[in-house]
């Protein structure tokens, strides 16, 4: 048999000065993958230029396309191929690409929600204890009875600094996905950017609200569900399936693409508390700022000599980090 029955990439762009390869493959009936570059790396330019691209193609509003799923370096696009073609999909695409020839012009709507968390809380501290106990009773990365040591051995810093690390950013929803009102978030300053491996093998239960970290994202648990991240605290609903808070009116999730996600740390009685005012009686309200991310002017912050040092310094600690933490 030919590998040409196989192919899965259907056509691409060329790399350009501010975009990767454009690669268009195959994902099933009425789905098309468009990913960016042949490498997976994960940096933010990548997703405010995908985000950008796809906020074109929405307003073009082509009749046939259902939905798409923005990922860091991917978007999925959902048609009806009774309604439009592969072939006519991938031109609505290359036509909103060329539109745009560079990254510098680019300012995305971002809003930034302001979210209450409780470190090392009674609810996630129970997760991890019923992975200890069902699972795997010598989990390397269980100290104490938590992850938060581990997450800090192995990026080189104290839990102290790590705290500081992870509320000291915001952090940025390259898209939905994993589970159902999920966001993927990345730090937008780079040397707040931990790195830390996943459960091996995952957990078999995860809170509603757990805040983990996986790899370098950051992940809000919607539902209560399985997982793989490492925990360290505990936030508000994001997601409520029976849309009964007003927040919640027009859809089950808090989070949009390209929203940012800035922490601040409560107690657990103060985020309990808000529970009861999201899912019983309704009335929390949830702070959330109307804003926009100028990649112009972030990525001349970004390049700076004073983030690159930081960059630098953080890249040291975590290379004699990962020497002395445990595999997983």
């Amino acid at each position: 048999m030919g590998e040409e029955k196989y192919k899965v990439i259907l056509d691409t762009m060329p790399e350009t000065e501010s975009r990767l390869e454009v690669l268009f493959r195959q994902a099933g009936d009425g789905f098309l993958q468009v990913e960016y570059g042949r490498i997976q790396r994960a940096a933010l330019q990548d997703s405010f230029r995908m985000l950008a691209v796809n906020d074109i193609i929405q307003d073009k509003k082509i009749k046939g396309l259902i939905e798409t799923v923005p990922g860091l370096r991917t978007n999925l696009f959902h048609f009806d191929p009774e309604v439009l073609s592969l072939k006519e999909l991938m031109v609505h695409i290359k036509e909103a690409e060329d539109s745009m020839p560079t990254v510098d012009d680019v300012v995305l709507h971002s809003r930034l929600i302001h979210l209450p968390m409780a470190f090392e809380d009674s609810e996630t501290k129970k997760a991890v204890a019923k992975y200890a106990k069902e699972v795997r009773p010598d989990a390397p990365n269980i100290i104490d009875g938590y992850n938060i040591e581990y997450i800090a051995l192995c990026n080189g810093v104290t839990v102290y600094e790590f705290k500081e690390m992870f509320l000291g950013t915001d952090w940025f929803n390259s898209g939905g996905g994993f589970w159902p009102g999920g966001a993927f978030l990345w730090p937008t300053d780079p040397r707040c950017a931990i790195v830390v491996p996943k459960y091996n093998p995952p957990r078999t239960w995860t809170p509603e609200g757990a805040v983990g970290i996986g790899g370098p994202c950051v992940f809000t648990y919607t539902t209560p569900t399985g997982g793989g991240y490492q925990l360290f605290g505990r936030t508000i609903p994001t997601f409520q399936f029976a849309q009964k808070h007003p927040i919640f009116q027009n859809g089950p999730f808090l989070y949009k693409p390209a929203d940012r996600v800035r922490f601040h740390e409560v107690t657990e009685a103060e985020v309990l508390e808000i529970y009861d005012h999201v899912h019983n009686q309704t009335d929390y309200e949830y702070k959330i700022d109307e804003g926009k991310i100028v990649v112009k002017d972030y990525l001349a912050w970004y390049n700076s000599e004073k983030v690159q040092a930081g960059m630098k310094a953080l890249k040291a600690k975590q290379a004699e980090g990962v020497k002395k933490a445990p595999r997983l």
